[in-house]
């Protein structure tokens, strides 16, 4: 795991999704973003979720 605040690389970022995830879905749903802002993180979320090991190779 990363010390400090950062990922390592994108495989690290990869293993920590599920948490970061949960914190992210708990920012939107504070409604402290703009209706454009959810939507843009909701959207890139749905993309984050869409990644696999395969695409981590290489």
């Amino acid at each position: 795991m990363a010390s400090g605040k950062g990922f390592l690389d994108l495989v690290d970022f990869f293993d920590r999704w599920p948490e970061e995830r949960q914190k992210l879905m708990a920012v939107v749903k504070t409604k402290s973003l703009t209706d454009e802002e959810a939507e843009l993180l909701e959207t890139m979320i749905l993309i984050m979720d869409r990644v696999g090991p395969a695409d981590l190779q290489n």
